[in-house]
């Protein structure tokens, strides 16, 4: 059993147990994580992921147990990292940062780039995960602070600073007829097929539970994780969206 499978491990559930995701977070390919992860299952004994056929549903309840007590050895092996930095005199430290993927492509792009010039001694880095953990990662001390849309549950370890508000908007195709309407109302996006964020997201629900508690039924055709999806099949005609 080494550290990096235990990064792997972590990684998948920071990233709503995408393989690809996780890979691409750990600058590897997509083999050696399920490669790495089936070594340490079959070390362990046990099955870490729940699977139905090639998709990964989520963590076992050994799982569970195993990834809590894995981000508490890695917390203390970048500890151990940082104190030996310090004996040798090194300046600096590390920022960890739990944001959700709209953060991190859009909202922190001008904040990072700011910090960074700052403090150049501070390492910063951006932990990608699903909305639902980040709170978890903090009161864990696997980041240092949260940035969600998101807001956690009874916490009381954590302080909550609220920021700026997240407006949404409304995209679709070139020349679609809402383009047209200088004023869009809920009626207007409920007429056309929607594509949007899945339905268990904060993204996903604001939106349905919008045109629902308007006496409105949506029509979802494609729902996805992250924006950049959700614009691409916008793109290809498939709907109109409503996104951050």
């Amino acid at each position: 059993m080494t550290l990096r499978q235990l990064r792997f491990l972590q990684e998948i559930a920071r990233n709503a147990f995408n393989i690809s995701a996780a890979a691409a977070a750990m600058h590897t390919a997509q083999p050696g994580v399920s490669r790495q992860i089936a070594l340490l299952e079959e070390e362990l004994g046990v099955t870490l992921l729940a699977r139905r056929k090639n998709r990964i549903l989520g963590l076992t309840d050994t799982g569970h147990e195993v990834l809590a007590m894995a981000e508490r050895l890695l917390t203390e092996a970048e500890n151990i990292r940082l104190i030996a930095a310090e004996v040798r005199g090194e300046a600096g430290g590390r920022l960890v940062v739990a944001t959700s993927h709209l953060h991190a492509r859009y909202t922190l792009r001008d904040p990072a780039k700011a910090f960074s010039k700052t403090h150049p001694d501070v390492q910063l880095h951006l932990v990608q995960a699903d909305p639902a953990n980040i709170a978890k990662l903090v009161e864990g001390g696997s980041a240092d602070i949260g940035v969600s849309t998101e807001l956690p549950g009874s916490t009381p370890g954590l302080l909550l600073l609220r920021s700026r508000a997240i407006k949404r908007s409304a995209i679709m195709p070139i020349g679609h007829p809402l383009g047209r309407k200088r004023r869009l109302t809920l009626a207007d996006l409920a007429r056309y097929p929607l594509v949007g964020y899945h339905a268990g997201s904060t993204a996903g629900s604001l939106v349905s539970e919008t045109l629902r508690g308007n006496g409105l039924t949506p029509r979802l055709v494609v729902s996805a994780n992250d924006s950049d999806v959700i614009k691409t099949y916008v793109a290809e005609g498939l709907g109109i969206a409503v996104v951050p």
